[in-house]
This record gives C-alpha cells, structure tokens and sequence, in this order.
C-alpha cells in the first residue's frame, strides 16, 4: 500500500514540476526605461522588471499627511497583489527631501516597499508627477502608463472615511491580471503638491555654454576617436545626431558608467555625472538643443592622449606583447600572456602604464606577479587574486602610479602574467598591448601591496533572479587602503564593502549597486583609508542569472566560480600599505 502511494506521489510531483514554466526571454525595447536609487542605497532599473504583470509606483513625499494615511491602504494592495506577479515602489520627487530624511520617514513609518529617490525630477517630468498619494502604474516592457489615480476614494483633505467605497487601484490591478485594458479612472488623487523644479527654471540653457563643459567632463573620455566608445563626441552637430540616445542613457543612467554609489566614499579618479548635470542633458535636449555663441568647444579639445590624466613619467622598461587577433562577434576568453625577465637585480616598481593598442577591443587588463605575495591575513595566499600589480579599464587611466614612497619588489627572474579581456566591434580587430614600467631610484619606505576579499564557494542555478554572495577577511596589521577593486563576471548585480573595525564601528568603503562587467574600475581614494588591526572587511553582492540580467548569455546555465568571463568570480581587491612596516 506504501509502494503505491509513493507511486502516485511522485507521478503528482513529476506532473507539478512538469507544469512549471521555464523562464523566457521577454522582448523589450529598453526606451521609457528609468533608473533610480532608493533611500537606502539600492539601484533600480524599471527595465530589469520586465517579467512582471506591471510596475506600481506610489508617489510618496515627507510629511505629507495623506500618504501617511494612505500608507495601510496601499500596504494591504502591495500584500494582495505583490505575489500575483505586480512590482510596487514608492517615488518620491520631493525637491525639499533626501536620501537621509526619507530613510528615516521609510523607517518611522514601516514603508513595505523601496522608495525611488527622483532628486532631478526627471521621472516627475517624464510622467507628469504633480501630487503625492496618487498610483501610476506602468506597462513593464514599455513602461507606458496604464492607470494613474488614487489608491481608493477613503482618503480627502483634512477628512476622511473608515471604509473606501470606491477601489480604483485594485479595479485597475484586477484588469490587468485577466489581461483587460484597465478603465481610466477621471477622479483626482488627493496629496500634497509636488513642486516641480521645471517651474523654477527661466534660464535658457545652450551648448556652448552650458552642455559642451559637462561632456568634456564626463563624456569625452571614452566618447573620442580611438576611443572606447562606438563614436566621437567632436562637435554640436554629432551631438544633436545623437541626442534622443543621450536623453535615453541619461534617463536609465547606463551613461556616463560610473558605478560607485555617490553617497558613499570620495574618489578622485570619479568622473560621475551629478543629478543637476544629467538634469541640464535632457532638459536641453527636449528644449530643442539651442546652440549659443561663439565656437565650438567639442571642436577645440586638446588631443585625446591628455583627455585622462597619464603619468609624466619616463618608462625604465617596454614591454610589447605579441599580437592578438579578435574576432568580428562573440564573447571572447580572456586571453593570457607571460613575460619573463631577465633583470641584473631585482627592481622597486613605482608604478605601470598598460597601453592598449586598439582600446575599442580591449575591456579591462590585469597584470599580477608570480611571487609569493605577502598577506595580513591569517590564511593561504591566492596566486592571482593577492597578488595583482595593476589594472586598467576602459574609460580609466591607462597608469596605475603606487602612492608617494611605495612600491611593488619584483625578483631579478620575476615572471609577470597579463590577462587581457577582450570585446568585440563587429569586424576582426588585432591588438598589440604595450607595457611600461617605471622603477624607484631607491628602496621605497613602504610596500604596496593587494588583497583580494574573495569567494569561490557558490553554485549560481538557472534563472535565479537574486543569489546572495558574502567574502571576508580580518586583518592583522593596522593600514592604509588606498584603492579599491570590486570584480564580478557577467551575472554580477551588485557589491558593498563594508570594513568593521575592533570597537563596532562600519566603515562604508564602496557600494556598487548597478554592477556593470563591462565596467570594471579601480576608485582611487582621495584620502587613503585607515584600518586598524583587527579590522573585519566584508564584501556582500549578489548575482542575477535571470533573463532580466542583459549581460547574462545563458540564464539556462548553471553557473560556478572559474577565471573566464563565461564563469563568474566574487572579489573585492583592497591596494593598502602597512602603517608601521
């Protein structure tokens, strides 16, 4: 009787499992697709919602009394409809609030769902956001609006009713769960206004003047012939060519990538754009582009060997390393090349420049040394993740110069690696990568060395959207970081480190909450870092092998740690010197 009971068992557990629907692609052509973070620091790209049955955005504002009574409305609403397949968010496009002052309203208040932080009012001017407590709910391949009301008719100024006799919102959800058109709903949301900076602005804004300077600041780095990027930045006209991608970019901020959380950390190698900057872009743009006066300032720039800051210094060795053939499409292995030396003594580096001879081709390059590296930590070294000399990145300095009197010993018969990962552009390309290295005259006072807070115990399953990753260390000396490295392959979401000192106290040191692999750079620190002995550094990420991953070449792939792009790794690498060596 057992036998047959286990039998049918597993028969209605084959038929479940067999019902279950294997994720798929879902078309989306990326446009209306808006970016923002939330008040506690977490990245949201409307875009990589795309599987849901619609994307719910309640418009929130400090203190305003109606949406604090709204609040256990739109609770019940977010509990009934979130596991029916619905995204719910709160917006808040508040010119008089912040990330701090909403956190604590998020806090004080028990909100359920993150809320969107709009500083630049660019989703407020995109979708007409005037008042607090009303719902817009968007399509979420097109992120077209669907509905956009009240949550219900219970709440009025200064008055209100214990029971709302009208639903609209729930109405509207109801209709698009059974694949009907929601019905347009005339009524006005009761809220407090939202001032829109829009009504502020009288200047008019012009390129020469206003546009030209920030995308010499951010832009031009990658956006110049030879570049990285698929086309130059070298006059008005190419710009207004390309506009409506720059106000698309601009508005799901996939440009200009830096990846760093702006809140956390000052970097001075930053070339992030401020909200008020990315304001002024897209403004300009759907004012109609006036040009100004005078010349052209795209057509003045100075040649682009001095458009990132290279170091002065006179190599005491190149180094060229043999030619590589990239193929026209694909994903590419990374690719390795060793260069033996033969020196008469060892040397004191002092810093390398890693020159790509065909920079559209060449994503990021690391070189490490073969010697044993030297730890601050109480466990085994990791040949190629403790023991990396530099890296560079597309968009970055080629130079990575070590802070004033440090320096990298490399033996007399020293063996350095270079791994170089390439992408492709659409026809075969070559490269020929040159190294050079610059050498201290004398012994340095300290050493410079790298860390790599590193996991390699994980398995990422098919299709998972969200799979947590943690790595620590604790260190046994007191020093300083100087820079910092996070590096994850392509299902990569994000990463926060975070360093715990002996007394409690948590130092933020990066936060990349919109990990891009495409993106890979070191954030140089304006002041180093000091960490005392003892100290706990933690790197906490998260992977993503969902469909709403674009990076991702295989959500079907069950994923684990391996050094080729098509695998994935987890580190964050600290560059320090020891305080007293």
């Amino acid at each position: 009787m057992m036998t047959q009971k286990l039998f049918y068992f597993c028969i209605i557990c084959c038929c479940f499992l067999s019902c279950q629907e294997t994720p798929v692609a879902i078309p989306d052509a990326r446009i209306n697709d808006y970016a923002l973070y939330d008040a506690q620091g977490d990245f949201h790209r409307l875009s990589t919602y795309n599987d849901s049955k619609a994307i719910v955005l309640f418009v929130q504002g400090n203190s305003c009394p109606i949406v604090r009574n709204a609040l256990t409305d739109f609770h019940k609403i977010v509990d009934d409809y979130q596991s029916k397949g619905f995204t719910f968010f709160m917006v808040n496009s508040n010119m008089q609030d912040d990330r701090a002052s909403i956190a604590k309203e998020l806090t004080d208040f028990k909100f359920e769902v993150p809320v969107l932080y709009d500083d630049a009012q660019l989703i407020a001017d995109a979708l007409d956001i005037t008042i607090t407590a009303e719902a817009i709910v968007l399509d979420p391949t097109s992120r077209e609006i669907m509905y956009r009301g009240p949550l219900n008719n219970r709440l009025d100024y200064e008055t209100q009713k214990a029971t709302p006799t009208e639903t609209y919102l729930r109405d509207a959800l109801n209709a698009i769960a059974t694949n009907q058109t929601p019905i347009a709903k005339e009524e006005v949301a009761r809220g407090c206004r939202v001032t829109r900076r829009k009504t502020l602005e009288k200047d008019t804004l012009t390129f020469t003047h206003d546009i030209a300077p920030i995308l010499t600041n951010h832009c031009v780095r990658c956006h110049v012939d030879g570049g990285v990027a698929p086309w130059s930045m070298t006059d008005y006209d190419k710009i207004v060519g390309w506009s409506a991608m720059i106000e698309q970019v601009m508005l799901s901020k996939r440009m200009p990538p830096w990846k760093a959380d702006p809140a956390i950390g000052s970097f001075d190698n930053s070339f992030a754009i401020a909200e008020k900057d990315r304001r002024k872009l897209v403004r300009w743009i759907q004012e109609g582009m006036p040009y100004g006066t005078g010349d052209d300032p795209l057509k003045r720039l100075i040649p682009k060997e001095a458009l990132i800051p290279e170091t002065t210094l006179i190599p005491d060795t190149t180094i060229v390393l043999k030619k590589e053939i990239i193929p026209a499409t694909g994903i590419i292995d990374y690719r390795h090349q060793r260069i033996k030396f033969n020196l008469p003594e060892g040397k004191w580096l002092a810093g390398v420049t890693i020159v790509p001879g065909n920079p559209k081709v060449v994503h990021h390059a690391t070189l490490a040394s073969s010697s044993k590296p030297q730890l601050v930590v109480d466990r085994p070294e990791r040949q190629w993740i403790d023991n990396l000399i530099a890296v560079v990145a597309s968009g970055t300095s080629k130079s990575t110069i070590f802070p004033e009197n440090s320096g990298i010993y490399i033996d007399k018969d020293i063996e350095l690696i270079i791994q170089t990962h390439y992408t492709t552009t659409g026809r075969e390309e070559e490269d020929v990568t040159k190294i050079h290295l610059y050498y201290h005259k004398e012994k340095p006072a300290k050493q410079y060395y790298s860390l790599g807070v590193f996991s390699d115990e994980f398995e990422i399953q098919p299709y998972e959207k969200r799979i947590p990753i943690t790595a620590e260390d604790k260190i046994t000396e007191d020093v300083y970081v100087h820079s910092i490295f996070p590096h994850m392959h392509f299902r990569g979401k994000q990463m926060k480190i975070t360093a715990t000192k002996p007394d409690g106290e948590v130092v933020d040191m990066i936060s990349v909450p919109d990990f891009d692999f495409n993106w890979q750079l070191v954030y140089n620190y304006t002041a180093p870092i000091f960490l005392p002995k003892g100290t706990v550094i933690k790197a906490e990420g998260v992977f993503d092998n969902s469909f709403q991953n674009p990076l991702n070449p295989d959500p079907s792939k069950e994923v684990t740690f391996g050094y080729q792009s098509s695998d994935e790794m987890f580190m964050g690498l600290v560059n320090y010197t020891i305080a007293e060596e």
